[in-house]
């Protein structure tokens, strides 16, 4: 485990990851590294780092704190390298959906993320989504003519 992984990573905090080893976690804002331009990523998304092989129970158990501290925090993003179905499944364990691959300045990824249920709560099909009426504010417009 290389200590400096995490280095421009907050909150970190050491464990006993799964193999008995040390392990760390950490995060930091998704816009602050090389993710920002991998994905469409929100003001307050979070990146998750990690050393080692954090156990999942207490990466979901971090994941939910930092949602928690959070609460304008729309998804947690967990970069694992690219195509590593081990990591992949360790991640899914942890409580992540695998998302997409992609390729950054810092190599190449597969990113997972969890969100908040008001996220997964919201519409999905365009149909769906609530949208401003613009034709009452057109009659109006005309009406004052």
């Amino acid at each position: 485990m290389t200590t400096n992984k995490l280095a421009r990573f907050t909150d970190e905090e050491s464990l006993t990851g799964s193999d008995g080893k040390p392990a760390l976690l950490g995060h930091r804002k998704a816009r602050a590294g090389s993710l920002r331009d991998a994905y469409p990523s929100g003001t307050h998304d979070e990146e998750l780092g990690f050393a080692g092989r954090p156990d999942p129970t207490d990466v979901a158990r971090y994941t939910h704190d930092l949602l928690e501290q959070n609460p304008r925090c729309r998804r947690v993003v967990l970069p694992v390298p690219e195509q590593d179905l081990d990591a992949i499944a360790w991640a899914e364990e942890s409580g992540y959906r695998y998302v997409i691959d992609v390729e950054t300045i810092d190599g190449d990824f597969s990113l997972l993320v969890t969100e908040p249920q008001w996220v997964l709560d919201q519409p999905v099909i365009l149909d769906e989504i609530p949208l401003k009426d613009t034709t009452d504010s057109k009659d109006s417009k005309d009406s004052k003519e």
